[in-house]
C-alpha cells in the first residue's frame, strides 16, 4: 500500500454539495425561533407519531453504521426522481377570512400568553381587538378527514407585537412588524417543518407542514413529497406580509430517511421562482 498517495476522494454532485451548503449555513446560523404545535393532527382526529427530521445526512448514507453483509441484503427502495415540471399544481387556497373570524381566532391565540412572566406577557386575548391584522386567510388542510380547513393569520398589536397563528395555535412572534434577521436574496424563507407519520384507510399516510418567514419579495409557496412510488402534486399557497403555511400528504409514503423527500419553491409577486430546496426525512 502506498501511504504517500492519497486515496481517491468522490466528488461530490453539485445540487447535493450546495444542498450540505445551505444546511450548514443555517446550521452556524442558529436563529431562535419559538417552537409550534402541529395542530393539523389535533384537528383533524389523525393517528400520528410526530417523527424528527434529519438535513445534514444524505438519504441512505449511514457512515457511522457498521458495514452490512451486503450479499445477504435486498437493495433498499430509492426515491423517484420526479422532474418539478411533471407535477401537477394544486392551489390549497380557501379565501380570506372575515375580521370576526380573525378576531376570534386571534383572542384564542394569544390567550394563551396572558399567565406568563407574572402578568408581563407580550399580549393578552383582549389586545386582539384593537390588533391590526395584516393578513388573515383559510387554508385546506391535508389529513383526509376531520377539519377540511384552518386559518392562518399575522397581525400586530397596538404595542407593536407581530404574531403569527394557525388556528388558536401560536406560531411565532417578535416585537416588530419587520422582516427577521438571517434572511437575504439567495435565501429568503426560513422555516420549521414537522413530518407526521399517520395511516389513512388502512395505509401509511405521511403529513409534511411547514411554517415559514420570507422576504416580503416572496408571495407564493409550493411544496411536494416525492416518495418511493412517485411524487405528489406542487401545493401550493399564497400569502402577505413575510409569512404563512402550507402543508402536503401523500398516501403510501413512508417518514424514513431514504425513502421520502420533501421539495419546496418560493415565487415572487411577478411569478418568478426566487427560492427551491429539498429537504430529507
Amino acid at each position: 500500500m502506498n501511504l504517500l498517495t492519497p486515496p481517491p476522494v468522490e466528488k461530490l454532485d453539485p445540487e447535493y454539495a450546495d444542498q450540505l451548503r445551505r444546511e450548514l449555513v443555517r446550521k452556524v446560523r442558529k436563529r431562535q425561533r419559538p417552537a409550534w404545535v402541529p395542530v393539523l393532527a389535533a384537528a383533524c382526529g389523525m393517528a400520528v407519531i410526530t417523527i424528527a427530521v434529519v438535513l445534514l445526512s444524505r438519504p441512505g448514507d449511514d457512515s457511522g453504521a457498521p458495514a452490512a453483509n451486503t450479499s445477504a441484503t435486498t437493495p433498499s427502495p430509492t426515491v423517484v426522481q420526479v422532474p418539478p415540471a411533471k407535477s401537477a399544481r394544486v392551489s390549497l387556497d380557501l379565501g380570506q377570512a372575515s375580521a370576526s373570524e380573525a378576531r376570534a381566532a386571534a383572542r384564542n391565540c394569544l390567550a394563551d400568553m396572558s399567565p406568563r412572566d407574572n402578568g408581563n406577557a407580550p399580549a393578552t386575548s383582549a389586545d386582539a381587538d384593537s390588533a391590526t391584522v395584516r393578513q388573515a386567510r383559510w387554508i385546506k388542510t391535508m389529513a383526509g378527514s376531520g377539519a377540511p380547513r384552518i386559518l392562518m393569520q399575522t397581525f400586530t398589536t397596538a404595542k407593536g407585537y407581530w404574531f403569527q397563528c394557525l388556528g388558536d395555535e401560536l406560531v411565532r412572534s417578535r416585537p416588530n412588524g419587520d422582516s427577521p434577521g438571517g434572511l437575504n436574496v439567495a435565501d429568503p424563507v426560513l422555516g420549521d417543518w414537522r413530518l407526521q407519520q399517520g395511516t389513512e384507510a388502512g395505509s401509511p399516510l405521511l403529513l409534511a407542514e411547514y411554517s415559514f418567514v420570507t422576504l416580503p419579495s416572496v408571495v407564493r409557496m409550493e411544496l411536494r413529497i416525492r416518495w418511493t412510488g412517485g411524487a405528489s402534486p406542487w401545493y401550493g399557497v399564497t400569502f402577505s406580509d413575510g409569512a404563512g403555511y402550507i402543508a402536503a400528504s401523500q398516501p403510501g409514503a413512508v417518514a424514513k430517511r431514504g425513502e421520502m423527500e420533501i421539495d419546496v419553491r418560493a415565487f415572487d409577486t411577478a411569478g418568478k421562482q426566487v427560492f427551491s430546496d429539498v429537504e430529507y426525512g
